[in-house]
């Protein structure tokens, strides 16, 4: 379901380095807590029309050995999509959780996040 590189805005690209900076948690991590948190926090989009041209870390690398588990979410929230769609609702998710924990000053500020 998903391509083998995942793109998410520059926006979120950017801040991202700056979370990374602030808390040393790498982005890909990062990344998965902020899904997490716009999971859980029962956000839902339209396939959103994003210019996704920031960073694109491969899949693997993103969603670790729970790919299938993230793709599994998703499709049970949004039914059956394309690529391209799926792609789009993912940066999506990620920029919404990323909205949150960019008020993290240190990595004890994203243990306290709800």
């Amino acid at each position: 379901m998903f391509a083998n590189r995942l793109r998410v805005t520059k926006t979120a690209g950017d801040q991202l380095k700056a979370l990374k900076q602030r808390t040393s948690v790498t982005p890909n991590i990062l990344c998965r807590i902020a899904l997490a948190i716009s999971l859980q926090r029962g956000k839902r989009f339209e396939a959103p029309a994003i210019d996704l041209i920031g960073r694109e870390p491969h899949k693997t690398t993103l969603l670790g050995e729970h790919t299938v588990l993230y793709e599994c979410l998703l499709r049970q929230i949004y039914g059956d999509q394309s690529e391209k769609n799926f792609e789009a609702l993912l940066a999506a998710h990620i920029e919404d959780g990323i909205s949150v924990l960019k008020a993290a000053r240190c990595i004890t500020d994203l243990a306290r996040i709800r």
